[in-house]
């Protein structure tokens, strides 16, 4: 079985190094035109998105990613049987449970909602496959993985560069950010965090000092503010006298943290763009939760879409969070799920930047449509969840044994995962 499943996962891994090194197709033509100065936003979209300019032969390269990798992995699973229970375990039980209230919501909706919307709210979810394939293949060759990633980086930070000297962008309050490879700031910025997380697995200082950056161009205030909290939880960990210290850290980090969120438009540089930015959040998840009543079973799957938005759909909503727009696409059921299936996450990593990032996006975009990010963060955590199940198969303690500790990995010549049980 080792050998066909290693047989697989090289596979997967030349498919994902594919996905990985045709991502700057994805928004070309549209990072031509703003780069050109002929961008126009859409009208659709009441002037706040950019029109769709690049083919969507282009447009496709994601999904037919995800439909090939969920080919390798029915095909996995029909071969090694045994590797696929995994599924049934603990860890993935919230998974399984979103995957299905999804799924009832998506056949409910066909009854009065057009067929098309409804499969587009659907391909707005089936990233989360990703998970499963990533802890089917775990042994993926990070480093490799790494090179390609880092060569996609490097032109995605010349093209900010050219962006900030020029003084060209695009953005929803016209403010100047430089988005690189991307139509939308938080993708440059969520870019930025997992270029950092893989530069530290690889112990390349460079790129780190270039992925924070790039953070910076991007003005990603979520960005900024995932960077501050993650350094802040790694800071936590190098202290030596703990008991006596944490008061007086923690003191620390909520007078940081008020500082942070009263003076936002300084630190990011974004000036009051920044707390419009943030106040329409609250506005849209306010809207939300008064209605909380006849949200129950959402409003249809497709409806909270960027999609529907910009194909005209009358009664499209732009969620600006992932929840809220779960809430909406497929009731409040599979809005708690999710929520559910992030938080549990944070305990499969040591190293917690990726599931910051997969929160805090989570709270002020619709995380799902932030590519290749989405993909690269979902596969992460399924790696881990799949060496944490390899692990403790191997030692021959039951699969739902309750685990204390962190997994540990590291990135040179692979993934490998030591956990502490109890």
């Amino acid at each position: 079985m080792e050998k066909t499943l290693r047989e697989y996962s090289r596979l997967f891994e030349m498919l994902f190094i594919g996905f990985v090194v045709t991502v700057p197709l994805n928004n070309s033509f549209e990072v031509v035109a703003m780069m050109t100065g002929s961008l126009q936003p859409s009208e659709a979209a009441g002037g706040t998105w950019t029109t769709v300019l690049t083919p969507i032969y282009f447009k496709a390269i994601k999904d037919v990613f995800i439909v090939l990798s969920a080919g390798l992995l029915a095909m996995a699973c029909i071969v090694m049987p045994q590797r696929a229970k995994m599924f049934l375990t603990r860890p993935f039980l919230g998974w399984n449970l979103f995957l299905c209230s999804t799924l009832l919501a998506a056949v409910y909706s066909f009854s009065f909602l057009p067929k098309d919307l409804v499969l587009m709210g659907l391909r707005g979810y089936w990233a989360v496959i990703l998970v499963y394939v990533g802890a089917m293949f775990c042994s993926l060759n990070q480093g490799k993985i790494f090179r390609y990633l880092v060569a996609v980086f490097l032109f995605h930070c010349l093209l900010q560069v050219i962006q900030f000297v020029t003084d060209v962008g695009f953005s929803v309050y016209f403010e100047h950010r430089s988005p690189g490879l991307f139509m939308i700031p938080s993708t440059a910025g969520a870019f930025a965090l997992v270029v950092y997380y893989f530069a530290n697995k690889a112990g390349s200082r460079l790129i780190k000092i270039l992925s924070i950056l790039s953070l910076l161009l991007s003005n990603s205030t979520t960005g900024l503010l995932i960077l501050v909290v993650y350094f802040s939880y790694e800071y936590r960990n190098k202290i030596k006298y703990k008991l006596l210290f944490y008061p007086f850290y923690f003191t620390f980090l909520l007078i940081g943290g008020y500082k942070f969120v009263a003076n936002l438009g300084v630190v990011t540089g974004r000036g009051t763009a920044a707390t419009s930015s943030a106040l329409s959040r609250f506005a849209i998840m306010y809207l939300a939760f008064s209605q909380g009543s006849n949200l129950m079973l959402g409003t249809g799957m497709g409806i909270a879409t960027s999609q529907a938005l910009l194909s005209g759909y009358p009664n499209a909503v732009i969620a600006d969070n992932t929840y809220i727009g779960a809430l909406y696409n497929a009731g409040l059921v599979s809005a708690f799920l999710l929520l559910v299936c992030v938080l549990f996450s944070f305990r499969q990593f040591d190293d917690k930047l990726p599931v910051l990032v997969l929160f805090g996006y989570s709270m002020t975009t619709v995380v799902f449509e932030l590519n290749p990010v989405i993909q690269i963060v979902l596969l992460l955590l399924g790696t881990h969840m799949g060496l944490s199940w390899e692990n403790k198969r191997k030692m021959g303690l039951p699969q739902e044994s309750k685990e204390r500790g962190r997994t540990q990995v590291t990135g040179a010549n692979g993934l490998r995962s030591e956990k502490e049980l109890q």
